[in-house]
């Protein structure tokens, strides 16, 4: 990647976008980069959306791009809500298998789209999915799914494994730290096992 580089992290309230956002922007300050982010929190409080965007370069003058190039999602719905943040030069979506079901669909006014991946597929974007929830429970915690998909995202971020875990060092409270290195790690796992089997 080149220039200026957009992360948009989405999720519902509660999965961590926050502390992802965070851990993603050290990591790149670290690198020596230029970091601006944004937040919006919408109904956090109550399982709404939570959107938060990280972007990171030599030279980053707003917070805000008009689009992303990675998106990281903490639920499937997110993942395809996604697909619309990406530009042309969008290069992934990275998404957790998890199905996180809205009240418009528990009330039969609408169906759940869960068709990601023909989704991305038509828009030509790459999509890494993952049990990010399996994964965060083999890490210790349920709690960790975010850093899990930061293991994920990892695999085309331009930051090496030490730069990571300086990011997550900095972020991540120490009594969760080791928790969330390993949630971190098998993310990361879990892409490079995908690619082996591709």
């Amino acid at each position: 990647m080149n220039g200026t580089t957009t992360v948009t992290l989405a999720g519902v309230g509660g999965q961590g976008i926050l502390l992802g956002a965070a851990v993603l922007a050290e990591t790149a300050a670290g690198a020596g980069l230029e970091v601006k982010a944004s937040e919006v929190k919408g109904m956090a409080q109550r399982g709404g959306s939570v959107l938060s965007t990280v972007r990171f370069g030599e030279h980053v003058w707003s917070p805000v791009g008009s689009h992303a190039d990675v998106v990281i999602a903490t639920e499937l719905l997110e993942g395809i809500r996604g697909l619309d943040l990406l530009g042309a030069r969008g290069t992934m979506v990275c998404a957790s298998t998890t199905r996180i079901t809205p009240g418009s669909v528990l009330r039969r006014e609408e169906d759940y789209p869960d068709d990601l991946a023909g989704a991305a597929a038509l828009r030509g974007v790459r999509l890494v999915a993952v049990d990010a929830e399996g994964i965060a429970l083999q890490a210790g915690t349920l709690r960790a799914v975010n850093v899990a998909l930061l293991g994920a995202a990892s695999t085309v971020l331009p930051f090496s494994e030490a730069e990571w875990r300086r990011g997550l060092e900095t972020a991540v409270p120490a009594r969760i730290l080791e928790v969330n290195l390993r949630a971190f790690e098998l993310g990361r796992a879990a892409v490079a096992s995908q690619e082996v089997e591709s």
